[in-house]
């Protein structure tokens, strides 16, 4: 085997390494999903709750707090598995590069690299890093948390159309 070749091997402590951040990105990833599941069990025992009390008296808002809460964490644990991936992504980049100061010193540091849309510049895309600041609307939480809101919504207004209706007769909107 050439010198070179030998270079490029991970040895004990870079595999373990790699380990221990794969570890943390599937920690962050099963934790998102979790908020998903406790977010629908939440959701569903507020709205058969809801279904027994006909009256609306702000029902919608408790079962939307919710929702927005786990959204708010599914964001933050999407944000730093993220960061997580960019750090082993960055490890293995100047790991295959030689940088070996970079290398180094960057052995066994857990700190997610955290890189906002803005600072994601030509020479960060190119060793493959990608902007963690921007998981709020992306394709694997905004359709989940979207939906679940319009859907307790039209839930709502027709499990209370008889209060809503007798609203707008009420003060005149309708005849």
């Amino acid at each position: 085997m050439a010198e070179n070749d030998r270079d490029n091997i991970l040895n004990d402590d870079d595999r373990q390494y790699i380990e221990m951040l794969q570890g943390n990105i599937e920690r962050m990833a099963s934790n998102s999903a979790n908020c998903k599941t406790w977010m629908l069990t939440i959701v569903s025992a507020l709205m058969a709750l809801q279904c027994s009390i006909s009256d609306l008296n702000g029902w919608i808002f408790l079962v939307v707090l919710p929702i927005l809460l786990f959204w708010y964490l599914d964001v933050y644990y999407l944000h730093f598995e993220r960061g997580m991936r960019n750090r082993q992504t960055a490890f293995m980049y100047m790991f295959k590069n030689g940088l070996l100061e970079d290398y180094k010193n960057n052995l066994f540091t857990f700190e997610p690299y955290m890189i906002k849309k803005k600072d994601l510049t030509e020479d960060y895309k190119s060793q493959g890093l990608v902007a963690t600041n921007d998981r709020w609307f992306t394709s694997s939480v905004f359709p989940f948390y979207g939906i679940t809101l319009v859907a307790v919504a039209v839930i709502s207004v027709m499990l209370n159309w008889s209060t809503i209706s007798g609203w707008f007769y009420n003060c005149g909107c309708i005849e």
